[in-house]
C-alpha cells in the first residue's frame, strides 16, 4: 500500500510542468489507442473484411497511397492478385477484381456505378469536360463529341492523320542525316508525330513538331501535370492536404498555366472562326462546330469543349506515344514476330503510298502485335474505379493484373502476338485456345470506355506500318531488361528508347 501511495503521490502531486508533460503523454497514448482499435475494426469487423488481401492495406490507405506516388501500384496490385486471388481488398473500403465478369457488372450494369470522386482532378477553367462529367451532363457532351469519333469521321480524318505519319518518315531520315551512328530515340520522336496529329485533330492546328529540326518536351510536361494529379488525387483522402498542395502548386505554376490556357483557347476560337469545314478538312470541331450552346442541356458549352479538347490532347499524344514505343520495344526484342510483321507490311503493299488508314485497318498481325504490345504493357495501367451505394464502397478492375494473369492467360509474360489471331491464319498456334479473351478490355467498357479508341488504334497503326516500310529497326543497347520497369502516374513515364535505325531507300541504292 505505501509503493502504492507513493506512486499515486508521484503521479498526481507532481508540479505543473510536470502535469503538462504527462497530459501530452496521455493524449498520445489516447491517440495511438484509437488508430489502433481503428485499424483493428477495418482488419476484421469491416463488412469487406471477409475479402482476402494484405492486413496492412485493409487497415489503412497509407500502402495503397505511398506506391500510387511512388508509381508502382501496378506491379504491387499484380503481385497481390497473385498471392490472394481474383478479388483482393486493396483498401480499408476498396477491392480489386480480376473478373471478366466485374468489366460488365462494374461499368455497364444499370444503374450505372459514379465514378469515385477521390480519383477527378477538377477542371481548371471551372466547366466540366468528358473525363469529369457523371450523369447527364456526360451523356450530353459523349453524345455531341462522339460525332468526331465515328467511323465515317475516321475515314474523313484519314488524310490528317497520314500527313503527320508521312511527315514523321521525313524527320527520320533528317535525323539520320545528322547522326553518324543511325542511333535515335524513337520515343521523342513518336512523341513529336502523335502530339502534331492529336493538336491538327484536336485543335484544327498542328504544333509542328517534327517540322524542321524543332523541338520541344511536351510529353515530359504532360506527364508531370500528372504526377501533381496523383499526388493530390491521393492526398484527398487526407484533406484538406490537398487544398495546401493546390495553395502552392497553383502559385508557383499561375503564370504557365494562364498560357497554356490562353494558347488552347486562341487555337480553339481560330478553329471554331473558320465555321463548318465539311468536305474541306475533318477534325474534332467540324461536327461539332453547330453544336456549340450556352443553354443548358443542349449540345456542349465553349468552355466544356475546351476542357474536353485539352483532356483529348493530353491523354491522346501520351498513350499513343507509350504504344508505340512498346510496341517497338517488344518487337525489337521477339525477332520471331518482327519477321513475320515485316513480311505482312512488305508484301501487302507494294508502295508506301498504298499504307493509309483503311488498308492498314485489315493486317490481322499487325493487330495482333498492338494487342499482345497494349496487354502485357498497357500505357494507362490504372484502376477505374466506381462507388457502390449506399455505403460508399470502392470497386474497380485493373489492366496489368488481369492482362497478366496466368488465370488467364498462357505464358502471361511473354509476348505473344499469336494468341489474338483467328484459327485460319497461318501463325494461329492452338495452345492459346484457352486464353480468356473477355479478361481483356483495353479500352474499358460501357458508355464510358474510350472514347478515342478506334482513332488511336488506326494512329498507331499506319504510322508503325510506315516506319517499318521504310526503315530497319534494331536495338542499340542490348541490356534493356528493366526498360519495362516505368513509374506509372496515370500513365507509364515516357522513357527513351534508343534505336539503331537504317533507311531502306539508301541501301537499295
Amino acid at each position: 500500500m505505501e509503493t502504492k501511495s507513493v506512486y499515486f503521490h508521484a503521479l498526481w502531486g507532481a508540479r505543473p510542468t510536470h502535469d503538462l508533460a504527462f497530459a501530452f503523454c496521455l493524449l498520445a497514448v489516447f491517440a495511438v489507442g484509437v488508430v489502433v482499435l481503428v485499424a483493428l475494426r477495418r482488419v476484421w469487423f469491416h463488412p469487406l473484411g471477409v475479402f482476402p488481401g494484405p492486413n496492412v492495406w485493409a487497415a489503412s490507405r497509407l500502402p495503397w497511397v505511398r506506391h500510387m506516388v511512388k508509381g508502382d501500384l501496378w506491379r504491387i496490385l499484380h503481385q497481390h492478385h497473385i498471392r490472394f486471388g481474383s478479388i483482393v481488398r486493396i483498401a480499408p473500403n476498396e477491392l480489386s477484381i480480376l473478373s471478366p465478369s466485374a468489366w460488365h457488372d462494374i461499368y455497364v450494369s444499370r444503374p450505372l456505378l459514379l465514378k469515385e470522386p477521390f480519383g477527378q482532378t477538377p477542371p481548371l477553367n471551372g466547366a466540366h469536360s468528358l473525363f469529369t462529367a457523371e450523369g447527364h451532363e456526360h451523356r450530353r457532351i459523349r453524345g455531341t463529341l462522339a460525332h468526331a469519333f465515328s467511323d465515317k469521321a475516321l475515314r474523313d480524318q484519314a488524310s490528317l492523320i497520314e500527313h503527320h505519319a508521312n511527315q514523321l518518315v521525313s524527320r527520320l531520315r533528317r535525323e539520320l542525316k545528322k547522326s553518324s551512328s543511325h542511333v535515335l530515340d524513337i520515343s521523342k520522336l513518336y512523341g513529336y508525330a502523335t502530339f502534331d496529329i492529336v493538336t491538327d485533330f484536336s485543335y484544327g492546328e498542328s504544333a509542328e513538331g517534327l517540322v524542321g529540326d524543332n523541338e520541344h518536351n511536351n510529353i515530359a510536361r504532360f506527364f508531370l501535370h500528372a504526377q501533381y494529379s496523383t499526388v493530390r488525387n491521393c492526398l484527398r483522402w487526407y484533406s484538406p492536404l490537398d487544398k495546401l498542395l493546390d495553395v502552392f502548386f497553383l502559385r508557383v505554376s499561375r503564370s504557365t498555366r494562364e498560357q497554356n490556357w490562353a494558347l488552347a483557347l486562341a487555337k480553339v476560337n481560330r478553329r471554331l472562326a473558320k465555321g463548318d469545314m465539311t468536305g474541306i478538312r475533318s477534325d474534332l470541331m467540324t461536327p461539332i462546330v453547330g453544336r456549340i450552346s450556352e443553354e443548358g442541356g443542349k449540345g456542349i458549352t465553349k468552355a466544356e469543349l475546351l476542357s474536353s479538347a485539352l483532356g483529348i490532347v493530353i491523354a491522346g499524344c501520351q498513350l499513343t506515344t507509350v504504344a508505340l514505343t512498346s510496341c517497338t520495344f517488344f518487337l525489337l526484342q521477339n525477332p520471331r514476330a518482327l519477321e513475320r510483321l515485316l513480311q505482312e507490311i512488305r508484301t501487302t503493299f507494294t508502295a508506301e503510298e498504298d499504307i493509309t488508314i483503311p488498308s492498314t485497318q485489315h493486317l490481322s498481325y499487325l493487330d495482333a502485335v498492338l494487342n499482345e504490345t497494349i496487354r502485357i504493357h498497357h500505357p494507362s495501367p490504372i484502376s477505374l474505379p466506381r462507388m457502390v451505394p449506399p455505403e460508399g464502397r470502392v470497386i474497380d478492375s485493373t489492366f496489368i493484373p488481369g492482362n497478366n494473369s496466368p488465370e488467364f492467360w498462357v505464358e502471361p509474360h511473354n509476348f505473344h502476338p499469336e494468341r489474338f489471331l483467328s484459327s485460319t491464319n497461318a501463325h494461329y498456334e492452338a495452345r492459346f485456345e484457352n486464353d480468356v479473351k473477355a479478361a481483356f478490355m483495353p479500352f474499358s467498357t460501357g458508355p464510358r470506355n474510350c472514347i478515342g479508341a478506334k482513332l488511336s488504334m488506326a494512329i498507331i497503326k499506319v504510322t508503325l506500318a510506315k516506319v517499318l516500310w521504310n526503315f530497319d529497326l534494331s536495338m542499340a543497347e542490348p541490356d534493356v531488361a528493366n526498360w519495362q520497369n516505368q513509374r506509372v502516374c496515370i500513365v507509364f513515364e515516357p522513357k527513351p528508347l534508343r534505336v539503331e535505325v537504317m533507311d531502306r531507300s539508301s541501301s537499295k541504292a
